[in-house]
């Protein structure tokens, strides 16, 4: 199975014949995923233009080392997760619907299954693992004792003999880069990875580059 990093490079450069490639390797796999979930071809050709759309804007922003496949079976899986929502609201208090509320929350489930959770998590643990490694060295130091061994800045002062303030800033820009890098690997899952940083390790308080 092609994980997709063959085209990236004329993908990022604009290429509308990489993008068409990309569409016919896996429209039909994610076309099937998804309709399994949503059993509405319909609901599921709408979600997988909603994927691809947000795969040519976001273009640029994807990173060499990006696994297409998983990126793009990651934005299948969410905005189908968001349009089950959007359909259990809609019928909730409908007693008629009660059935159908009942599927669409089993599909809710399943989709939120740890499995499909787990393996987009080791991708981002193993990304945040590779950033954390290729930081400064102090500022490595001071991240992996906050953020590892749990120590409070003011230990870390006194052990490093550093500043509060110093050791403040080597935080500061740890998680700014860990932000930044991950947002380019994963343009558009961000909430995703929010939601599972308490399962992955050093992700806490990240904030937001632009700051």
């Amino acid at each position: 199975m092609k994980e997709g990093q063959e085209y990236l490079g004329a993908l990022k450069l604009g290429s509308e014949k990489a993008f068409r490639e990309i569409m016919d390797c896996w429209y039909k796999r994610l076309f099937n995923f998804a309709n399994g979930y949503l059993n509405n071809q319909e609901n599921t050709k709408e979600v997988l233009q909603d994927v691809f759309l947000k795969l040519w804007d976001n273009r640029q922003q994807l990173a060499e080392n990006t696994v297409l496949n998983a990126y793009l079976f990651t934005l299948t899986r969410n905005r189908c997760i968001d349009l089950i929502r959007r359909e259990r609201l809609v019928i909730q208090f409908k007693n008629d619907k009660q059935e159908e509320y009942l599927r669409l929350s089993e599909n809710f489930d399943a989709l939120s299954d740890p499995i499909l959770d787990n393996i987009f998590e080791r991708e981002v643990q193993n990304e945040v693992n590779r950033v954390v490694t290729s930081l400064p060295e102090q500022c490595r130091k001071v991240f992996i004792l906050s953020r590892s061994n749990g120590l409070k800045n003011k230990e870390i002062s006194t052990m490093l003999n550093l500043s509060e303030k110093t050791v403040e800033s080597h935080l500061t820009k740890a998680l700014k880069t860990i932000r930044r890098v991950l947002e380019q690997k994963f343009p558009g899952s961000l909430n995703l990875i929010f939601i599972l940083g308490q399962k992955i390790r050093f992700l806490k308080n990240i904030p937001d580059t632009q700051n």
